[in-house]
């Protein structure tokens, strides 16, 4: 027996444990399948959490590399610089660009369990379907097994989203220190700065790439 046939059979006999406690099948199918997406809903929290660790220095490095390029497009207006304004907010827009897909996969950490979770299911409830009290077009009149996980699911990301900030561990966002005032950063400037002070603040001014610009003001 290899290592992989011996954790499935330990995942199996874990997950098929909670649909065994009732005599009643639907009742055992309705607890046992809570309890498979409440692990979903667990392991992906905690696949997420340390994607957000994992990934921290890589996303404040795109978050620098997106907030300095905007911010050299902009004194670039201010010096009515059109050449180094396009070249500067064609970089800052691919920055936000892969900061902004980077953010979108590590939240789809959040999902991968569930995939899993349905195969191991239609192993063990293949041709399990619920009957509709009238038929619907293309469904017809059952529905496959999915129709529970896939509903029992979004319950339990609900109740998790509530019962997060009552535990210590969980309660605290990962992804804090990812966004703005990461250490280093230059602050972003606001499009308003512009017309609010008729140019900008003299703090904006700095470093060499500012100077650089500034030098045709």
């Amino acid at each position: 027996m290899d290592i992989l046939d011996l954790l499935y059979r330990g995942a199996d006999a874990l997950l098929i444990f909670p649909y065994r406690l009732f005599a009643v099948p639907i009742v055992g199918f309705y607890i046992g399948t809570f309890f498979l997406c409440c692990w979903c809903v667990l392991i992906g929290e905690m696949t997420f959490r340390l994607a957000v660790c994992v990934n921290r220095a890589h996303m404040n490095r795109l978050r620098g590399d997106a907030v300095k390029m905007h911010n050299l497009s902009i004194k670039a207006i201010v010096v009515k610089d059109k050449e180094k304004y396009q070249a500067c907010n064609k970089q800052a827009n691919e920055a936000f660009g892969k900061y902004f897909f980077n953010m979108v996969t590590q939240g789809a950490a959040y999902l991968w369990p569930l995939p899993f979770a349905l195969g191991w299911m239609s192993n063990r409830f293949y041709g399990v379907t619920f009957e509709l009290p009238f038929s619907l077009p293309i469904i017809g009149d059952a529905l496959g097994f999915a129709v529970v996980p896939v509903h029992l699911y979004i319950l339990c990301r609900i109740l998790w989203g509530r019962l997060k900030p009552l535990l210590p561990y969980f309660r605290h966002d990962p992804r804090v220190g990812l966004d703005e005032g990461g250490e280093g950063e230059e602050e972003m400037i606001p499009w308003e700065a512009i017309n609010k002070h008729k140019g900008l603040p003299d703090r904006f001014w700095q470093g060499p790439e500012s100077a650089t610009v500034s030098e045709k003001r």
